[in-house]
């Protein structure tokens, strides 16, 4: 070999080596802050959920619990212990804390049931430096059903699952474990953390992701080993239980033509899976999955009025906005009556 070939082989082995540190670097900024901690909001301010302190005011009981998953100790809440008809376990959605869900929790106290919520690995009172990827909610829900197994508290209570979107997906994969589940119902969930970390991506950085699809490939391998091989479906279809997918068809995250567990659905072979697609004025978007109409359309005639009233006032307070418009945190949080009427059918049925 020449001089010259030789100093071309040189110079083409470095820019190789640098393009493929760059595109780690860039892989690794991009998923870091994609899955980052979510920490608790502050005490002061206006949430537009229900908070701890205002069910607690209400008469609902709360009693904190912890678990382990993996080296992370995990914060869990359990509601209406004193319900004995059976538990439900919730799993939540990406960026949501366990009181975003507070709604659909004491919708389940009400109805008799006791209730299992928790925050996954990063989030809020949870152990963890961030929320590490899209399968991290199916092994912190795996961990939660091994404690809840081992909880003499529940005493061999009947197992049910709701999750939203990374719960939505959890609450299906974890399926694929031995754990005895009796029915489960999942909103907006997807099918493969995979999947939707790619069209994420190509969404997002366009052509770009293609050149570092490699690393965000071994990084998720890395990070979860055999369960970056998770699907929901495959837990669907080994479970054999009765199992709800409910998707919008204007979800705006998990798209009901793709990336969905919806649009998967002629793998689905569990003779006992119900599907609700919300479409038309029934659709209520990916967030509020398994809201009312009127709580849509409240909402958004209160998205509409806050940007108003910042336009309008220089110092603007979103608490002070809130109780100067009477903010109705009932409706604003109202979940569909149809919908949970089945969800109730599907959970009786597995008793």
């Amino acid at each position: 070999m020449t001089r010259e070939k030789k100093l071309v082989l040189i110079v083409f082995i470095a820019l190789s080596l640098f393009i493929f540190a760059a595109c780690t670097i860039t892989a690794l900024l991009i998923y870091s802050k994609s899955f980052g901690r979510i920490n608790s909001p502050k005490e002061q301010g206006f949430y537009s959920y229900l908070t701890w302190k205002e069910t607690g005011e209400a008469g609902y009981s709360r009693k904190e619990v912890h678990f382990n998953s993996g080296v992370n100790k995990l914060q869990g809440f359990i509601y209406g212990g004193e319900n004995l008809r059976g538990l439900v376990v919730i799993s939540q959605g990406l960026g949501s804390t366990v009181e975003s869900y507070s709604s659909l929790i004491l919708h389940f106290v009400d109805r008799g049931w006791c209730v299992f919520a928790f925050n996954n690995t990063g989030v809020a009172g949870s152990g963890g430096k961030g929320t590490r990827g899209l399968y991290q909610s199916a092994i912190d829900l795996d961990a939660a059903l091994t404690y809840v197994e081992n909880a003499e508290e529940f005493n061999g209570m009947p197992v049910m699952l709701a999750g939203h979107s990374w719960g939505g997906f959890a609450v299906c994969a974890v399926l694929n474990y031995e754990h005895k589940v009796n029915a489960a119902v999942s909103f907006a969930g997807y099918n493969s953390g995979s999947e939707v970390l790619m069209e994420q991506g190509r969404i997002t950085a366009g052509g770009f992701y293609y050149i570092i699809k490699p690393q965000m490939y071994i990084l998720q391998k890395l990070l979860f080993g055999k369960s970056a091989n998770l699907t929901a479906v495959d837990g669907i279809n080994k479970s054999g239980i009765p199992v709800m997918i409910v998707q919008c068809s204007d979800d705006n995250l998990i798209y009901a033509g793709s990336s969905s567990i919806y649009a998967h659905r002629e793998k689905i072979t569990n003779p006992h899976v119900k599907i609700i697609y919300r479409q038309g004025e029934d659709a209520t978007g990916h967030e509020y999955a398994f809201h009312s109409r009127r709580q849509k359309e409240y909402r958004e005639w209160a998205d509409l009025s806050w940007k108003k009233y910042k336009l309008e006032n220089k110092d603007a307070s979103q608490l002070r906005w809130a109780e100067e418009i009477k903010y109705d945190k009932a409706l604003a949080n109202e979940l569909d009556p149809d919908l949970m009427e089945q969800i109730e059918e599907l959970f009786n049925s597995a008793l």
